[in-house]
């Protein structure tokens, strides 16, 4: 999150089909937990903040954003691998033990999956 900006920072990575993985951030702290929402609900979650700036993937939504909220600030960002390593550098390395992935959203070949299964009570995975 851009440490400058002033107001409501909100990172957008494309999930397809208007939808995307969105984060909230006010004075670079989290004030929504990250979520995988259809964009109507981030420009809904938005719309009665002061200033709010989408960053990130924000090229498939400028008409939205132009459209619904006309204050809003956009700039398209994306990560740069050298900027990430000079980033971490002098940073300690985490366990890779301890890492855990926060999935906000199940793949869809899995959401099919269980839309076709809801009654068999049989697992997703199969276990050979």
């Amino acid at each position: 999150v851009p440490s400058q900006q002033v107001g409501l920072v909100v990172p957008l990575m494309d999930a397809r089909r208007n939808n995307v993985y969105a984060g909230f951030y006010e004075n670079a702290q989290p004030v929504f937990p990250e979520a995988h929402l259809s964009f109507a609900e981030v420009l809904e979650q938005v719309k009665d903040a002061e200033q709010v700036t989408f960053v990130g993937e924000v090229g498939a939504f400028v008409e939205q954003i132009q459209e619904q909220l006309p204050q809003a600030n956009y700039q398209e960002t994306l990560p740069n691998a050298a900027n990430l390593a000079l980033w971490a550098w002098d940073k300690e390395a985490d366990s890779l033990h301890d890492f855990v992935p926060n999935y906000l959203k199940r793949v869809e070949a899995e959401e099919n999956w269980l839309k076709n299964h809801t009654e068999s009570g049989e697992s997703y995975i199969k276990r050979l």
